[in-house]
């Protein structure tokens, strides 16, 4: 990047900056220093220009460790809920996967029920099936009563 140079004025001096940052932020830069160092001239008016500059640049550097701390205490925040942000991003891929598997294993259980009720229909069939033979069974076996009642009826006079 290319070396840029503005003429500012602070404190009723003009200076000539060089930066490579832009015109416009040089002048803001510049700007801000001529308003610290004028309301601190306000306050300590009979001190010369060079204990001005001294003190503006005390209370600059001031402001600068105390955002610096906020940054600081910014970064350990942010590290702070990119930590949280990844164990909820685990939990919830946990619980994904707890409810794949949760939905494989309520299919399975769907299809076992399907299976035992099948096996439930065929059971009752087999049981219609046994009870119809029970009965034709006893019917037989009252025919067959009937039958020897009459035989012996028959043969005894």
């Amino acid at each position: 990047m290319e070396s840029n140079k503005v003429k500012v004025r602070i404190y009723g001096q003009e200076y000539t900056i060089a930066g490579e940052k832009e015109e416009d932020s040089i002048r803001k830069i510049a700007a801000h220093v001529n308003e610290k160092m004028r309301e601190l001239g306000r306050s300590f008016s009979n001190n010369g220009q060079g204990t001005l500059a001294v003190l503006t640049a005390i209370n600059l550097a001031d402001e600068y460790f105390d955002m610096r701390a906020k940054a600081d205490d910014l970064a350990k925040e942010n590290q702070k809920l990119k930590e949280e942000t990844e164990n909820y991003l685990k939990l919830w891929e946990e619980a994904k996967k707890n409810f794949v598997q949760y939905k494989e294993a309520a299919a399975k259980a769907l299809d076992e029920k399907k299976a035992e009720e099948d096996k439930y229909k065929q059971l009752q069939a087999r049981c219609s099936e046994f009870e119809s033979s029970f009965f034709d069974l006893q019917m037989e076996n009252l025919q067959l009563k009937r039958e020897l009642e009459e035989y012996r009826k028959n043969n005894e006079g």
